[in-house]
């Protein structure tokens, strides 16, 4: 992690199918996101040089540190594909071993990996022999509660030569409203020599910190959190006061939150029209891509079925910018200036944090389960692009 320069408790945008192109990447290194990937890749299409996942891998010019993540059905077929990323522009590497959509467990992919451990080794092995670049892996803790095996897995992973480990809190079978086990990302961070991250229900600074209380891990990875709020990172605030180093443990300052206001809420929305626009164009599969970020951004503030029901029904993007200033305008007419909290925890932080954990100490899902990805994800099996594997 040194290496890439990040901080000494990195707060990174996860590669979101779907989700992460270089718009919404942008966005969020603005806001403070220490490092962005590209979404999901699949091996397959790499190797067969898809015009669609060659699109997907594109890298803009003003991306400072940018990763990204590959899945495959075989550890040859992963290594491959790791050699051809090796000569892209891109400063680390990251084998997905925990995607739980269907369309990608089915063939061995994802979260396929996970009831496969010599594979695992054998994965990360040749992907090492691929590249010099930082290499990481992303899991899930298990394929159900019948094989939890994610100290069988972080040992293979870490043993085969990968720099650092993320651990998505959740079995395959779980969904994104069952809880988020913090015992287990903590056996896992106790047993690993190399830097764990953290994943799973963060959606705001006071999740960050619960999960490094109770888990000790060396970074965290926003997922779900980020969505229709590329504001979440700029709550967190990297290094110790008074070493230069950065080598000291990370703070968070009780302070570092601050409401989104309807006018910079308004600017980063066009913001995000224009990058969209330049890359994808006004109409198509451009704004098909931008209504659920405008859906997302809509997500928090009162009155906005209206707003909603015509992003629902937008073709392109050129109504969009009078839209949000229509909407902007009466939010101020009634005296709205600031975004609600996007998950509707409790103002109170504690009480909020304590009614999402059980005995077990399992992380609860939010009090409203917002689950902005589901249709994306498990019910539309949604995964790296629209290819084959």
């Amino acid at each position: 992690m040194k290496s890439l320069g990040l901080s000494s408790f990195p707060v990174v945008l996860a590669p979101l199918a779907g989700v992460s192109d270089h718009p919404f990447r942008r966005l969020c290194a603005r806001e403070g996101a220490e490092l962005t990937y590209v979404e999901m890749l699949s091996a397959t299409a790499l190797l067969y040089q898809s015009k669609r996942t060659l699109e997907m891998a594109r890298r803009h010019e003003d991306e400072k540190i940018l990763g990204v993540q590959i899945t495959g059905k075989s550890a040859d077929e992963v290594a491959r594909a790791i050699e051809i990323l090796d000569r892209m522009p891109f400063d680390t590497i990251d084998i997905n071993m925990g995607c739980p959509v269907n369309k990608v467990v089915r063939s061995g992919c994802g979260s396929g990996f996970l009831r496969d451990v010599p594979r695992i080794r054998e994965t990360v092995r040749l992907a090492r022999q691929a590249t010099a670049k930082p290499l990481s892996v992303k899991i899930r803790i298990g394929w159900d509660k019948a094989s939890i095996n994610a100290l069988e897995v972080a040992d293979a992973i870490q043993s085969e030569g990968a720099d650092w480990l993320t651990v998505h809190g959740r079995l395959r079978s779980d969904d994104y409203g069952d809880p988020v086990d913090l015992p287990t990302i903590k056996a896992v961070k106790d047993f690993c020599r190399i830097p764990v991250f953290g994943n799973g229900n963060i959606f705001s600074k006071a999740d960050a910190m619960h999960m490094r209380e109770c888990t000790g891990v060396d970074g965290v990875m926003i997922s779900r959190g980020a969505l229709g709020n590329p504001w979440i990172f700029r709550e967190f605030v990297r290094g110790l006061p008074g070493d230069p180093s950065g080598s000291g443990p990370a703070t968070f300052p009780e302070s570092s939150e601050s409401p989104v206001s309807i006018g910079e809420w308004q600017q980063t929305i066009l913001d995000h029209l224009r990058w969209q626009s330049e890359e994808y164009g006004h109409r198509g599969n451009g704004a098909v891509c931008m209504r659920k970020h405008l859906l997302w951004y809509a997500k928090g503030w009162p009155g906005a079925k209206k707003l909603r029901e015509q992003i629902n029904a937008m073709e392109d993007l050129e109504s969009v910018p009078a839209a949000i200033a229509d909407f902007v305008t009466g939010a101020r007419a009634a005296g709205v200036t600031q975004r609600q909290n996007q998950t509707a925890h409790e103002n109170d932080q504690a009480s909020s944090l304590a009614a999402r954990f059980s005995a077990s100490g399992r992380f609860g899902a939010t009090a409203t389960s917002w689950d902005p990805k589901w249709d994306m994800d498990r019910r539309l099996d949604r995964g790296v692009g629209d290819e084959d594997l």
